[in-house]
């Protein structure tokens, strides 16, 4: 009964251990350091060619601020499956989309929101 049990711990061991290679890599220093002057080119480049009419408040702000409104506005049907970790919650947002768009209505008049300038 000792031997089983024994072999029974031994096996349960190195299963446990030999998942190892499993596990998730750390991210590499030019991982962790984020999104390369490339892909933010790109990204404002892209907002460039997106024409909306924004409110005052995001108009009288930072470009960067400008360009994530205007992407926003660009990419609603993404950040509506995207959820929002801010705390916003609690303000009736569902969606990342709520932080830029409250809503927009039928005659395509957008409502802004001030929480993703914020």
């Amino acid at each position: 009964m000792k031997k089983a049990l024994l072999g029974l711990l031994l096996f349960l061991l190195l299963v446990g251990c030999s998942g190892q290679d499993d596990l998730p890599s750390q991210p590499s220093d030019k991982e962790a350091q984020g999104p390369s002057q490339e892909s933010l080119a790109a990204l404002s480049e892209e907002a460039e060619k997106v024409e909306v009419d924004l409110p005052d408040f995001v108009r009288e702000a930072h470009p960067t601020a400008q360009e994530t409104y205007k992407l926003a506005y660009a990419h609603q049907d993404v950040l509506k499956y995207m959820p929002c970790f801010c705390g916003c919650g609690d303000t009736g947002h569902e969606h990342n989309l709520h932080c830029f768009i409250q809503d927009v209505k039928s005659n395509g008049e957008v409502v802004w929101d001030r929480m993703g300038y914020t």
